[in-house]
């Protein structure tokens, strides 16, 4: 891959995990479906279940599922991409997300909020639609989580 091409690729994958975020936090399945993951995209998030989610239906049902009503905000920071051949490629992107839910979806554990920092270690592969999520494996470093048990003037 000349040096041209490399910065065109390392654009275009920026450009699928922005797509990735905005269509998480806007809770856009089709994006996801039609710019954002392979048809044999997978999903790890280790901290919630070992296996993990393929086949692409089952990642999105899953995503879709989990997130409930939340609103929440994701960035992705500073990747490190790596080419493995001219049409794949290892990035690990910092990240840090902020889920908010209300009392009727809370999150595992009861809490309404969960502000975390970790990392996406992912796999890309370059299709005839372009760049394109193959793999992704969230891991947290830090997670903070609140519990919210009333609004003032409401009974408990």
């Amino acid at each position: 891959m000349e040096d041209v091409e490399r910065l065109i690729a390392i654009e275009e994958i920026k450009q699928v995990k922005a797509r990735y975020f905005w269509g998480l936090d806007h809770r856009d399945w089709d994006l996801w479906r039609r710019e954002v993951w392979a048809p044999d995209g997978r999903l790890e998030v280790p901290e919630f279940r070992a296996e993990p989610f393929t086949p692409l239906e089952d990642v999105i049902a899953y995503v879709a599922e989990s997130t409930g009503d939340q609103v929440s905000v994701h960035h992705g920071h500073m990747p490190i991409i790596e080419f493995t051949s001219d049409t794949t490629a290892k990035v690990i992107w910092a990240m840090e997300d902020r889920l908010y839910r209300s009392k009727e979806y809370p999150l595992f554990d009861g809490s309404m909020t969960l502000h975390g920092f970790g990392h996406y270690h992912e796999t890309y592969v370059r299709l005839d639609a372009g760049w394109r999520i193959r793999s992704s494996r969230l891991t947290r470093l830090r997670v903070e989580m609140t519990k919210v048990f009333g609004l003032p003037g409401e009974r408990r």
